[in-house]
């Protein structure tokens, strides 16, 4: 028997209607309570440290996930992917060897580098083969190297020359502070900072500007400082004095201090004798700032003009000569050669004297004779 046709309309839904049902929800996923979630663990990531995509609330039994690099589902951008009732991960395209896919959809990146900056995208796919989708964000620091301090100018004039001082390479990120003497920069008007504060610049340094100088580099993921750095300031140096505790001395004796005063900060001294850089013999010996010169004992060959000299890098200045006197006796043996050879050099001057005279005798006499005989000269 055929059924009514009334209640056999009402059970029945027409073809039409149901593709056009399917059609929807093709194109429309009905909105749920909870969206999956992607949480960054750590929320800071450090260039090669290991990072999680942490995935949160996602639907109860899926079928599978995948993991993209990018805001996009394409293929070609597919990281790997997860089926959940065959347990087989399929890894894509952007795979690197570095990334694990875990049964509950985290995704696991190894050993991470700036590289890896950028957004990723989760696609969850459920049962009835509808599919819930999140992107998530990864953005990764370099740890910060330790800075190095860089000055345009490594010898600056002192009251003429500007110095820029800038803290180690340019990094994305970064924040900077700067120490002079241990303590924070003070307020002056010789200092000024970039916008930055990566460069710090020094206007008409002084023997006070020179430091040290120690820069700091900040980032969400590091600190790092740099070693100090000192600036070498040149200015006129002033004229040294030297002073010597006796100055008139017997040989042998001692000893003799020869000092050399200077109110200069920052220079180093050097000696002179006679005029040029004195040569250490094994009886003298150099304080440790060279500022004192000790002779002990002392010989005759230490005669002559005494001078330091303070200097720095750019500048010079030298004290005036001070005339060290050494007293000396003769020996016997000293005595006894100079002697001897005084005698053979009067013996030598005496005789050529003597043949001196008697050829000039002997020419004074044969000129005389010619004279007074013109006559037995002419008949000869």
């Amino acid at each position: 028997m055929e059924p009514p046709s009334g209640p056999a309309s009402r059970r029945h839904v027409p073809w039409s209607r149901l593709l056009l049902a399917v059609s929807l929800l093709t194109f429309w996923t009905p909105p749920t309570t909870a969206q999956p979630t992607i949480e960054t663990v750590p929320p800071l990531a450090a260039e090669g440290s290991d990072v999680l995509l942490l995935v949160r609330n996602v639907s109860e039994n899926p079928l599978g996930y995948g993991w993209y690099r990018g805001e996009r589902v394409e293929n070609t951008q597919l990281i790997a992917s997860y089926r959940v009732d065959t347990n087989a991960t399929t890894n894509g395209p952007v795979y690197s060897r570095r990334e694990t896919l875990y049964p509950n959809g985290t995704l696991l990146i190894r050993n991470v580098t700036q590289k890896d900056t950028g957004s990723y995208t989760l696609l969850v796919t459920k049962k009835d083969l509808q599919t819930e989708r999140q992107t998530g964000h990864l953005h990764i620091h370099p740890v910060l190297s330790t800075p190095v301090i860089i000055s345009n100018n490594s010898n600056p004039r002192e009251h003429e020359d500007t110095v820029v001082l800038t803290c180690g390479a340019e990094t994305q990120n970064t924040s900077y502070m700067w120490w002079i003497n241990n303590q924070s920069l003070p307020n002056s008007t010789r200092l000024e900072l970039s916008e930055d504060k990566r460069t710090l610049t020094v206007f008409n340094v002084t023997r006070n500007d020179t430091g040290p100088y120690v820069c700091e580099a900040r980032n969400p993921v590091s600190v790092s400082r740099s070693d100090p750095f000192t600036l070498n300031v040149v200015y006129p140096v002033a004229k040294p004095s030297l002073q010597a505790s006796n100055t008139t001395i017997t040989e042998h004796e001692g000893p003799v201090v020869l000092t050399c005063l200077t109110d200069e900060t920052g220079v180093s001294i050097r000696w002179f004798f006679k005029g040029q850089s004195l040569l250490l013999a094994q009886r003298m010996t150099l304080s440790s700032d060279n500022s004192t010169l000790t002779i002990d004992p002392v010989s005759r060959e230490d005669t002559g003009d005494y001078q330091c000299e303070a200097f720095n890098r750019g500048n010079s200045n030298r004290s005036n000569p001070l005339r060290l006197h050494v007293k000396y006796q003769l020996t016997p043996e000293s005595s006894s050669d100079l002697s001897v050879g005084a005698i053979v050099g009067i013996v030598i001057g005496a005789v050529a004297g003597v043949a001196l005279i008697a050829a000039l005798g002997y020419f004074v006499y044969t000129k005389t004779i010619r004279n007074r005989c013109p006559g037995r000269n002419r008949s000869s």
